[in-house]
């Protein structure tokens, strides 16, 4: 099968798109060209959903909205959705002693209705499958039979999936027992061996017979309640069964869910976290303020400091110098400070002269020398005055002299301490004003991303993951202790089938249906021993091309190869096993799941579409080259959706084996992400002709250069 066009009408973000793919064995490559949240993720359910309906949605629909977001109320209470492929079918046969080839094209339409309302209630999807000729289409029936015979719903996820989700075959994430059943699940599937376990299914059912031809032998005896007790076995072997399926189902629904949410949190932060960017603009506020009382206070000191005792002791240095000498050279005269007049009234109070003559009152020479003391102490009185000055000039201008010393400025140094200080504030607050700018432009640019939400989100699909894996557990477990019994319970059988004359013969029917289921499993378990070595040894040639390992000049990764346990495993040097998704990188990862997939559907012979999205995300340089190159070899048909970043380094192979490349825009994007405006209102996904080497007025992007410029400016 090689898929020729789709059609898409009101599925989601594509409300009116159609895509063209190249099916030419010479140009087998298409390539869509589209940014993240360009519809590329909602294309690949589109077109699963064509082919298989609601069970291939997420969470098999339940829950999920096919309808646009924004349609209008105005535009209907119901909407009408549809999804159209054509697919060309290639089929051989022999004539005249040559093998024919015959090309024919069909168109499957499938279509639903969903009410607007909040639980998005949907119609069951109606399908129909016409077959193409010149004259016109006619009617084809059963149309999901015809789908499942030419592209079985276990190989959806082979030939319709993402480069992320290709990783499930080895990521950490998931359990081993897991790990393994994804693998032999698809190799399996790809090796068509669903005939043989279909056969096995035939015979056990015959084997059931048989044992309700025992219960008519038995009678009303033991035997027949035994062979009662194991229909009533079968029955709750045949719900366990069914149980354990849903329950693997809905663990990868839901465990898809959960990893499609990382994946949009991962590109979501890699951009920014808003609520990381709101706390950081938060932070920076109250830091600003804090900066801008600190400088005001600054500038108030640095106000202070002009009015200043130091800057006048100062500026006043010279005089002080000179006042200083003056009243140094009175002091060493002893005219300051003064000291006559507490001497003489000593000297009247003690009545004894400092010459030692005496100064009795009442005696007559005393008196006379006492009036000349008193005398003495009038005319000092007058001339202390000046000297009380000059003295309190003296002791008072003593803090002054060491300040007012012409070898060093105080007010200087005080100056420049409150102007450096005043400065580094400054400078800060510009930077931290600057910072809080970018932070509130890198929180405009973001996209409208609630990382909360998403976390929300993933937190409910994880629950509903780890409860759907508790029940897989139950049911296995009760489903091995069930057929441990059934063993059991078919001896006890077979005993008294033996002890019956008409018995012979059923337990011969029932020796039979196991011989023949016997042979049937050995010829599965070797088809698929046989087969799993050729995918196994694809797998390792085409991975260590990807990577560019050659064992012989000493590369890390001397091979890989699939167990027989249905492990993929990764050898290092001297047999050293690796964890391929611990101990490889991103790229390498990514090419081994990849190399595992085309190996598969190269060993299948199966012609069918390969639909990745995103395959190159992770790897760069000669890994990506060579992956691309692999890729479009292997495949019958590849159709790739690319970002930007990826077609980069890319674009010479592309020129080399592209038929179709075209690009899709999301108009949600401008302004911030697209040059122009759209020009639509509409949520929607739109297509134009530019190829990996153009842009146009439509999906013409900005780049972080552009936007840095933008800031500068």
């Amino acid at each position: 099968m090689k898929l020729l066009r789709a059609e898409f009408l009101n599925f989601r973000m594509l409300r009116d798109l159609e895509l063209t793919f190249s099916s030419k064995p010479d140009r087998k490559l298409t390539v869509i060209r589209a940014a993240n949240e360009s519809g590329k993720t909602t294309i690949l359910h589109g077109l699963q959903w064509a082919f298989y309906g609601d069970p291939a949605l997420p969470g098999k629909g339940e829950g999920f909205r096919l309808h646009p977001i924004d349609w209008k109320a105005g535009e209907g209470n119901r909407v009408e959705i549809t999804v159209t492929v054509d697919f060309e079918l290639t089929s051989y046969r022999r004539a005249s002693g040559q093998m024919r080839e015959a090309r024919q094209r069909y168109r499957l339409v499938r279509s639903t209705s969903e009410e607007l309302d909040s639980r998005s209630r949907r119609s069951g999807s109606t399908v129909k499958l016409y077959k193409l000729n010149d004259s016109g289409a006619s009617s084809f029936g059963a149309p999901e039979a015809f789908v499942n015979d030419e592209l079985p719903p276990e190989l959806r996820e082979v030939f319709f999936t993402d480069g992320d989700r290709a990783l499930s075959f080895i990521e950490a994430n998931a359990a081993v027992s897991d790990k393994r059943q994804r693998v032999q699940r698809a190799i399996r599937s790809l090796l068509g061996l669903g005939v043989i376990d279909d056969a096995i299914k035939h015979v056990h059912k015959s084997a059931m017979e048989v044992n309700k031809k025992a219960k008519q032998v038995g009678g009303d005896g033991e035997l027949n309640a035994i062979a009662t007790d194991l229909d009533d076995m079968e029955d709750k072997r045949e719900e366990l069964e069914a149980q354990l399926e849903d329950a693997n189902q809905q663990f990868r629904a839901f465990d898809e869910s959960v990893n499609k949410i990382d994946r949009k949190i991962d590109a979501a932060l890699q951009k920014g976290d808003k609520e990381k960017l709101r706390k950081a603009i938060n932070d920076t506020k109250e830091n600003i303020k804090q900066l801008d009382t600190q400088l005001e206070a600054a500038n108030k000191e640095h106000s202070e400091l002009f009015g200043s005792r130091s800057i006048a002791t100062d500026l006043l240095a010279p005089v002080f110098a000179d006042a200083f000498e003056r009243l140094g050279e009175l002091h060493e005269q002893g005219k300051i400070p003064s000291t006559t007049i507490p001497v003489l009234h000593e000297c009247l109070d003690a009545e004894v002269c400092v010459c030692g003559e005496a100064l009795r009152a009442g005696d007559p020479g005393s008196d006379k020398r006492r009036a000349h003391i008193h005398k003495l102490i009038d005319d000092n009185r007058r001339a202390d005055e000046i000297q009380e000055i000059i003295t309190e000039l003296y002791y008072g201008a003593k803090e002054l002299q060491g300040e007012g010393d012409t070898g060093s400025s105080a007010w200087l140094n005080e100056y420049t301490k409150v102007v450096e200080r005043h400065d580094d504030l400054q400078e800060l607050r510009e930077r931290t004003g600057r910072e809080f700018r970018k932070l509130e432009k890198d929180l405009e640019s973001l996209p409208d991303t609630d990382i909360q939400g998403l976390r929300e989100t993933r937190r409910q699909y994880k629950a509903r993951r780890d409860s759907y894996l508790s029940k897989k557990s139950v049911a296995e477990t009760r489903l091995e202790r069930l057929r441990k019994d059934q063993d059991e319970m078919e001896a006890q059988r077979d005993r008294f089938l033996r002890e019956q004359k008409k018995g012979t013969r059923i337990l011969a029917e029932s020796q039979v249906t196991q011989d023949v289921k016997k042979v049937l499993q050995r010829a599965y378990e070797r088809i698929t021993h046989e087969e799993l070595q050729k995918v196994s040894e694809l797998m390792n040639n085409i991975f260590l091309e990807m990577i560019g390992a050659d064992p012989d000049q000493g590369a890390i990764i001397q091979r890989t190869e699939i167990s027989s346990e249905f492990d993929i495993i990764v050898y290092g040097p001297n047999g050293r096993t690796l964890n391929p998704d611990r101990d490889l990188n991103g790229a390498s990862r990514r090419a081994l799941t990849l190399a595992f997939i085309l190996a598969l559907t190269k060993v299948s012979e199966v012609e069918a579409p390969n639909v990745i999205d995103t395959p190159l995300g992770m790897t760069s340089g000669f890994v990506k080259r060579s992956i691309l190159r692999s890729a479009v070899r292997e495949s019958a048909q590849l159709i790739l959706f690319l970002t930007h970043d990826e077609i980069a380094g890319c674009e010479e192979i592309i020129d080399e084996n592209a038929g179709v490349v075209f690009t899709l825009t999301n108009p949600a994007h401008y302004p911030k992400m697209l040059v122009n405006d759209p020009g639509v209102v509409e949520r929607k996904v739109l297509r134009c002709t530019c190829d990996h080497h153009k842009d146009c007025q439509l999906c013409q992007r900005r780049f972080d250069m552009e936007t840095d410029l933008d800031v500068a400016s």
